[in-house]
């Protein structure tokens, strides 16, 4: 079955259930129509978020005020006209509304774009600024990290001298970067550990600790880099995003 057609039959099937549940409170007039008005609204909206987030803010309040309304003609039809019915479509759109402002100020935000995320929504955390991002338009599934962080080239690897002489051994003083062609004069050139040849410090961190001839991947890696790119990869390989990174 088409997901949006099975969306849209979900969604009508709550708000046929809202209509119907209005419509019964209202054969007992005012009196428990205008609590269930409010419950309904809260209860409709809760389900709605959940199902559906992210949802647009006025949609759903609107959504349930028309079909309230549409209940309280309904009864208003059959049964002894009652003034006080006409709050009740008011009080279920006023009460989703506030339920839900008060559930999208919980909901988790791309830190980048500001996008409302669903509970389903591919969430990555950026191992070089830490922020999480959405998939959609703000991570970089080949760099690796945020758009954020690819623009403003945000160093992941460490500094220290004592760290790449570890890794990777003495600064080369002789060649050239195989991916920018820097001189050891203007560069500090790192041999790979695998093929031995030369990447700058830059070169390394742009490309995670990988190197482009080879594909060797230096060894102790910060943490946070390490965990994004088994997911990442393992994503690739099962061909189904992890929902959460």
């Amino acid at each position: 079955m088409n997901p949006g057609l099975e969306r849209w039959t979900a969604l009508s099937g709550l708000l046929l259930l809202l209509a119907s549940a209005q419509f019964f409170c209202c054969l007992g007039g005012a009196a428990p129509a205008l609590p269930a008005s409010l419950l309904l609204g809260a209860g409709v909206t809760w389900l709605i978020f959940r199902a559906f987030a992210p949802v647009t803010l006025w949609a759903v309040p609107l959504a349930i005020t028309f079909t309230d309304l549409a209940a309280i003609l309904i009864a208003e039809l059959g049964l002894r006209p009652s003034f006080a019915l006409w709050f009740c479509p008011l009080l279920a759109g006023g009460t989703s509304l506030a339920t839900l402002v008060l559930l999208r100020r919980n909901q988790a935000k791309c830190t980048l774009c500001h996008r409302h995320l669903s509970r389903q929504a591919v969430v990555f955390r950026c191992p070089r600024c830490q922020n999480e991002v959405c998939d959609e338009t703000c991570w970089s599934f080949e760099h690796r990290r945020c758009q954020l962080c690819l623009e403003q080239r945000v160093p992941v690897l460490p500094i220290s001298d004592t760290w790449w002489q570890k890794v990777t051994g003495p600064r080369m003083m002789h060649g050239r970067c195989q991916l920018c062609l820097a001189a050891p004069e203007t560069a500090d050139l790192r041999a790979c550990p695998r093929c031995r040849r030369a990447q700058c410090r830059s070169c390394w961190d742009f490309n995670n600790g990988e190197c482009a001839r080879c594909g060797e991947t230096l060894p102790e890696l910060p943490a946070s880099l390490t965990i994004a790119m088994a997911k990442v990869a393992s994503a690739y390989t099962t061909g189904s995003t992890p929902s959460r990174i």
